[in-house]
């Protein structure tokens, strides 16, 4: 029993001690956080995306993941500091050459990227992809010589389609820089043997040489390029109507208008490429003085019901243009009616009665333009100059 008295009086003597330690431990320890913070900073990432870039130097994704994580939890000067250590240690690490230089052309530095990819390529001759990177380089500081000479070097050394494909275009890019165009042609023309099917690639092929004045070079372009574009019927429009634009500049107007005719039959209505292309096409008729004929030819192929405002609006031009007036404001007001807010139709179309003396419809054409757009000051103060 005194035993028992004893027990109990030293477990009473220790209770005052353990609450205020257990609410200390609690104080310091919240209940439920018990894990350890991780570094985001995560050493073993590290080493993974940095054991990628040595075998590959050259990979977007590893670098690009070491960027992100220095730039948040540590400096991209770090990772340079890291990487210089490499080269000073082994001055033939073309990796950490590669991967240096690299890093400076990200962070702007382009002139210590050049010369860390000059180092890389003097131990490591056959790196085409060092090759194109400072013809880049070189091609920003406007030393087109050196840059042809470095993508020659990268497409000597292209191992892959792929890579062959990136060396000829920028070849092709230079050469249109610096006016060369046969030399361009020569480089789309290797590029289109590696890539025939690429629809893309013909129109720009095409638009290079449009550009340059070789029209021919340009309709045979686009003629292969329309046969690869079956599923896009938006490009193949496009195409055509650079077809017409080439027949053009080479003095074949009337098939140019074929052309520009089948575009716009190939386009949905209401397409935008249709009031360009007509406009080509009355300008042709213009200096062709047969606008007449091609007046009989709309009002053949826009039959009376079918006529929208635009429609009514190229009639209402080519009628005032061939001078029948009165023709012409029937046009523009059947293309007012067809839509109200066009106000340049509705500016044209009350000149031309106020230029035949019907005053009173002028004024009823100003009174309905200010109903349909009321926000138009310069029609307020017209009407109101005419009360």
């Amino acid at each position: 029993m005194r035993r028992f008295g004893f027990v109990l009086g030293c477990a009473l003597a220790v209770l005052p001690v353990t609450g205020p330690v257990l609410g200390s431990i609690a104080g310091a320890q919240p209940l439920g956080d018990w894990g350890v913070k991780r570094d985001p900073f995560n050493a073993t990432d590290i080493a993974r995306y940095k054991a990628v870039l040595r075998a590959n130097p050259h990979d977007a994704s590893a670098l690009a993941k070491l960027l992100e994580m220095y730039r948040r939890y540590r400096t991209i000067d770090l990772l340079k500091d890291e990487y210089q250590k490499l080269i000073d240690k082994n001055a033939d690490d073309v990796a950490a050459l590669i991967v240096m230089g690299r890093l400076q052309r990200t962070t702007g530095d382009d002139a210590r990227a050049l010369e860390l990819f000059q180092r890389a390529v003097a131990r490591r001759d056959d790196d085409a992809q060092t090759w194109l990177l400072i013809g880049e380089l070189e091609k920003a500081a406007s030393k087109a010589k050196d840059a042809r000479a470095a993508y020659d070097k990268a497409l000597a050394h292209a191992q892959h389609k792929d890579m062959k494909k990136k060396a000829l275009r920028a070849l092709a890019d230079l050469a249109l820089t610096t006016g060369d165009n046969d030399g361009a042609n020569a480089h789309f023309k290797q590029f289109l043997e590696l890539d025939p099917k690429n629809a893309q690639l013909w129109i720009e092929r095409g638009d290079a040489m449009l550009a340059a004045g070789k029209r021919d070079i340009a309709l045979e372009s686009y003629t292969a390029a329309e046969k690869l574009l079956g599923a896009d019927p938006a490009k193949r429009v496009a195409v055509v109507a650079r077809r017409g634009q080439a027949l053009e500049g080479m003095g074949k107007d009337d098939e140019a208008v074929v052309e520009y005719r089948r575009a716009i039959q190939l386009a949905p209505k209401g397409y935008y490429l249709e009031v360009e292309l007509t406009g080509r096409i009355i300008d042709i008729y213009r200096r062709k003085q047969s606008l007449p004929a091609l007046l009989a030819l709309y009002e053949k192929d826009w039959p009376e019901a079918s006529r929208g405002h635009f429609e009514w609006d190229t009639l209402g031009k080519l009628y005032e243009e061939t001078g029948a007036q009165d023709k012409a404001i029937a046009a523009l007001k059947r293309a007012v009616a067809r839509a109200p807010w066009e106000l340049e139709t509705q500016r044209r179309l009350i000149q031309l009665l106020e230029n035949s003396g019907r005053d009173d419809e002028a004024l009823a054409a100003y009174e309905a333009v200010v109903r349909a757009a009321p926000g138009e000051a310069r029609f307020q103060l017209d009407l109101a100059e005419r009360y």
